[in-house]
C-alpha cells in the first residue's frame, strides 16, 4: 500500500502527538514517586485535588501513623499545570520516622490557627513560576500505606478567640477530600 504526501503527513503527525503523549508526566498520578531523603521508597497513599497557597489560605494536611513501626511521611504538591513544586527527597513537605500513633502535620504555608510539623514554604520553580497554588493538587506519600490522614483549607491569618472575650468570628476551615490510592 503506497501513502500519498497527504495521508502519509498525517501519520507522521500521528506518530508525533503520541510520542509527547507518552513522554509528559505532570500531576499526581503521573509523576514518579520519590525516594525519601533517608534513602526509603515512597508509596503513594492519597490524592488530594483543590489544594490552594493564594490569598491568605493554605492547605494542611494531617496524617497520623496507624501501624506498627515508624514511617517517613511526604507531601507532594502540584500546580494547575500539572508541575511538581517540591521535593520530598530534599525533606520540603516531608517528615521523617514518625512513630506509630503519633500524627504530623504538613501544610503549603503557616497558619496562626494551626500547628505545622512541615512547612512548604517556598515553592520551588516550574510550572506556574509562582509561589502560590489556586487550583493545585497534592499526592501524600509515605514508606507504608499504614498511615490515616485529612486535609483542610485554612485562613492563615486568623486564629480563634475565646467567645468571651472577642467578638472576631472564627477563621474558616473547608476539609478537602482525599482519595486513597489503591
Amino acid at each position: 500500500m503506497k501513502m500519498t504526501g497527504a495521508s502519509s503527513m498525517t501519520a507522521w503527525l500521528l506518530a508525533a502527538v503520541l510520542a509527547v503523549a507518552r513522554s509528559a508526566q505532570a500531576g499526581p498520578t503521573d509523576t514518579p514517586l520519590p525516594t525519601f531523603s533517608d534513602g526509603k521508597a515512597a508509596v503513594a497513599v492519597y490524592t488530594a485535588f483543590g489544594v490552594i497557597k493564594h490569598s491568605n489560605l493554605e492547605t494542611d494536611f494531617m496524617c497520623t501513623n496507624t501501624g506498627t513501626a515508624a514511617v517517613d511521611i511526604g507531601l507532594e504538591v502540584f500546580d494547575e499545570t500539572g508541575a511538581l513544586r517540591n521535593s520530598v527527597h530534599t525533606g520540603s513537605g516531608a517528615v521523617l520516622n514518625v512513630g506509630v500513633g503519633q500524627t504530623k502535620t504538613i501544610g503549603t504555608g503557616s497558619t496562626a490557627v494551626l500547628h505545622e510539623d512541615a512547612v512548604i514554604s517556598t515553592l520551588g520553580p516550574g510550572g506556574n513560576g509562582t509561589n502560590s497554588l489556586s487550583n493545585g493538587s497534592a499526592r501524600v506519600v509515605a514508606t507504608a500505606k499504614s498511615i490515616t490522614c485529612t486535609a483542610m483549607l485554612a485562613d492563615k491569618l486568623h486564629a480563634i478567640a475565646d467567645p468571651t472575650i472577642s467578638s472576631v468570628p472564627p477563621p474558616p476551615f473547608t476539609s478537602l477530600p482525599l482519595t486513597p490510592v489503591p
